[in-house]
Order: C-alpha cells, then sequence, then structure tokens
C-alpha cells in the first residue's frame, strides 16, 4: 500500500489497493449527488455506485459518511478561493464575503446546514480560514472582540438566513418533482387564498408587491444594504470608522 502526498480541493489523495479510487475522487463525487439530490440522498453505497466500486473499497479511503460530509464540507469551502486583496474598507469587506457566501450555497445548498451559525463551534480548518477573513474586515477600527463578534454574528445571521430560505426553496422544488399533482395543485389553492380581497388586508398586497414572483437575488442585496448601514450608523455613534 502506498500513500500520496499531494492534496487536491483541499483533500488528500492516496492508493489504498483500489488504483482508481481516492479519498478525493470519492468526495467529488459525494458532492455532485449532494448538489443533485441533497444530502439525504447521500450514502457510501450511492457513493460506490456511483465510481462503479464496492462499498468496502470506500471505507479503505473515507472511514464513514460523517468523514465523507466534512471532506465534502472542506473541498466544497476550499472550492472558492477566499480573497487575495485586502477590502478597500470594513463595509466592502463584508459585500465581498456576502456575496461569496451567496454563490457557496447556490453552488452547494447542502453545505449550509454544515456552516451554520451555532453556539457550538464547527470543525473545520477551512471554515475558521472563511471566518478569519471575514473578520479581517474589521481591522484598522481598533474594535474589540466582543464588539467584533457582535457585528459579525448580526451580519452572518443576516446571509444565512436568506439563505434559509433559497435552500428551502431548492428542496421545496425537488420535492413538488416527485410530489402527486393533486398534491402540488392543493399547495397552491392555498397559496392562492392569501391573496384574496380583504382576506389578508396587510399580507396580500404586501407579498404581492414585494414577492410576486420572488426574486432573492435582489431581496438578498437590498437587505444586505439594510444590515451594513445598520452597522455603520452603530460605529459612527461610537466615534469609531
Amino acid at each position: 500500500m502506498t500513500e500520496a502526498s499531494s492534496t487536491e480541493n483541499g483533500v488528500p489523495e492516496g492508493d489504498a489497493g483500489t488504483p482508481h479510487l481516492t479519498a478525493g475522487r470519492i468526495t467529488r463525487a459525494g458532492i455532485a449527488i449532494a448538489d443533485a439530490e441533497g444530502l439525504e440522498a447521500l450514502s457510501m453505497r450511492r457513493v460506490a455506485t456511483e465510481l462503479g466500486a464496492s462499498t468496502m473499497a470506500l471505507y479503505r479511503h473515507v472511514a464513514s459518511k460523517d468523514e465523507l460530509v466534512a471532506l465534502m464540507v472542506e473541498a466544497a469551502l476550499t472550492g472558492t478561493p477566499l480573497p487575495d486583496t485586502p477590502p478597500r474598507d470594513w463595509r466592502h469587506g463584508l459585500e465581498r464575503a456576502a456575496h461569496r457566501d451567496w454563490e457557496l450555497y447556490h453552488r452547494h445548498p447542502w453545505i449550509l446546514s454544515k456552516v451554520l451559525v451555532t453556539t457550538r463551534t464547527h470543525s473545520s480548518r477551512a471554515l475558521a480560514a472563511d471566518s478569519e477573513s471575514t473578520f479581517a474586515a474589521f481591522d484598522g477600527l481598533g474594535l474589540e472582540p466582543a464588539d467584533a463578534f457582535r457585528y459579525m454574528f448580526m451580519f452572518a445571521s443576516y446571509v444565512q438566513g436568506v439563505a434559509l430560505t433559497y435552500v428551502s426553496d431548492v428542496e421545496a422544488e425537488r420535492q413538488a418533482r416527485h410530489a402527486d399533482r393533486r398534491t402540488a395543485n392543493a399547495t397552491d389553492d392555498a397559496r392562492s387564498s392569501l391573496y384574496e380581497p380583504d382576506a389578508y388586508p396587510r399580507l396580500g398586497p404586501a407579498m404581492q408587491a414585494g414577492a410576486d414572483p420572488w426574486d432573492l437575488d435582489t431581496l438578498f442585496v437590498s437587505g444586505l444594504t439594510g444590515v451594513l448601514d445598520g452597522i455603520a450608523a452603530d460605529l459612527e455613534r461610537r466615534g469609531i470608522g
């Protein structure tokens, strides 16, 4: 058995008795499945089938499904390079990070559940590097760490909150493709009832005016501007920046 020292997409490559299998190839196959069908479709057996290998052969390179998902997260994050130049200012740094993450969630909707802001720190070098890069937007402001965290929590919660709406839509569309047409029609009828005249005099007009059809990209940019304006106002109030 030989071990290769090279890496690809942040995933170590190696040979453990099955020449065409590597941790990197297994990881890429897992990402392809998750991108197309969601994490619920991912299994070691399914990846093995896609690669034309036995399930046991995969375990020579990746110890478990949990390890595979961890490798997929690292590969997806490192596959979206971090900026190689410093931001013009804190606002530009956060805008750049927000759009990078927004594109990442579009490319790999399944990753959101693995990188969500949480009281428990995710164990991921790539995610830590991503967060470190975003925190660098505040360089030069002289912020206390607690203040930097507070602003970052506001920022990340907004970006990931809108992304949850997008990911939910992706999953709903996937399920609708397999749902009974009568069920889908019933859902459409229930939604239409929200817009009946005088049924919901505030909700109905607002939804029709602002989200018919939903344009999440535009709503994302608009909301991001509001969040950054709020941070700017707080910095100004405190005489910072």
